[in-house]
């Protein structure tokens, strides 16, 4: 339906009470030019409001505004009805669709299991999962620092569940958060009234949504590129208690925080993750993938740990450092 702009409406006007059908004329009555008053009658005709004139053939009169008003209503009827009409229509289309893939997806799962190895297929998973979320969204963000497009194509579904409701609990690794879109990201989260802290290291990539589904990635063990889709209560439910394990003992994030230096006394919680991590026997690379840094960084910061001990070897330094209680 055209609207009835003041513009239409003056050369309506016009037509209705000094019967002038000159386009000059009525661009003089209306103040207006010959090519939008000929667009304005164009609009009047589609609307009914213009009928033709029997009194000049090929010519047009202007209907009466009260019959006006109810072939308007009549194609407002009509046109919502189509409406109408089409949304049933295609709802039941997508509703049979939808059923035939939720088996399909059912089909493909075992023991409550789903594997997923394509990009698209997860990111297709995640957003259905993000849409049906009605009380909790649960996330570990290890190693990988977030990318401007994930950003933009989360944040409309992060937004539809918050204004749900939807309580957000997310634990960041401390390395990726001087990751200025990572950073941003939480920020935004922060000031959205989700809940946001960070932890030296993080076992897995990991999603739960409500109680009934959980998307893990980089479990030890686990094919690289594959991420794992549980369905399965039980299953769920002690992913849960891991994150609930790893957010009583994560730190709350500060937007305004600087990553300052410690003293010489002190120790950062990433520091003491990566001492913790070298007394349990892990290689360099094993302690730098858990912290999500790379392995020239976390020997950098392992020398630097050594310097502050006063030591030359890490056994010393497993000492040293237990003798501070840093571990």
């Amino acid at each position: 339906m055209l609207a009835l702009d003041q513009e239409t409406l003056r050369v309506y006007r016009a037509f209705l009470f000094h019967s002038e059908q000159e386009t000059h004329e009525l661009a003089r009555l209306t103040n207006s030019d010959d090519g939008s008053v000929k667009a304005a009658i164009t609009r009047l005709v589609d609307l009914s409001l213009l009928a033709p004139s029997k009194d000049s053939p090929g010519g047009l009169r202007a209907v009466d505004p009260l019959r006006g008003i109810r072939v308007l209503l009549e194609r407002e009827q009509e046109e919502l009805a189509w409406r109408e009409h089409r949304i049933k229509h295609n709802t039941t289309m997508l509703d049979a669709i939808a059923a035939e893939y939720a088996a399909a997806v059912r089909s493909a799962q075992v023991d409550g299991i789903e594997r997923l190895h394509r990009i698209d297929d997860i990111r297709t998973r995640i957003e259905a999962l993000a849409e049906s979320c009605q009380q909790e969204s649960l996330a570990f963000h290890p190693a990988g620092a977030l990318t401007e497009e994930s950003v933009e194509a989360s944040r409309p579904l992060n937004q539809r569940a918050i204004a749900r409701g939807v309580r957000f609990r997310s634990i960041y690794i401390d390395s990726i958060m001087r990751d200025r879109v990572t950073r941003s990201h939480a920020q935004w989260m922060a000031e959205h009234d989700c809940e946001v802290r960070t932890a030296p290291s993080l076992p897995m990539r990991l999603l739960i949504v409500d109680t009934t589904a959980a998307v893990v990635s980089g479990l030890p063990g686990q094919v690289s590129g594959t991420t794992l889709l549980f369905r399965s209560r039980p299953v769920v439910l002690a992913m849960r208690a891991l994150f609930e394990a790893y957010w009583d003992h994560a730190n709350w994030f500060s937007p305004g925080s600087a990553s300052g230096e410690p003293s010489p006394g002190e120790i950062t919680p990433q520091e003491r993750k990566l001492l913790e991590l070298l007394a349990d026997g892990l290689t360099d690379s094993a302690v730098a993938r858990s912290l999500g840094i790379s392995v020239r960084t976390e020997r950098r910061k392992l020398a630097g740990l050594m310097e502050r001990l006063g030591v030359s070897s890490r056994f010393a330094a497993g000492v040293q450092a237990a003798r501070r209680q840093w571990i």
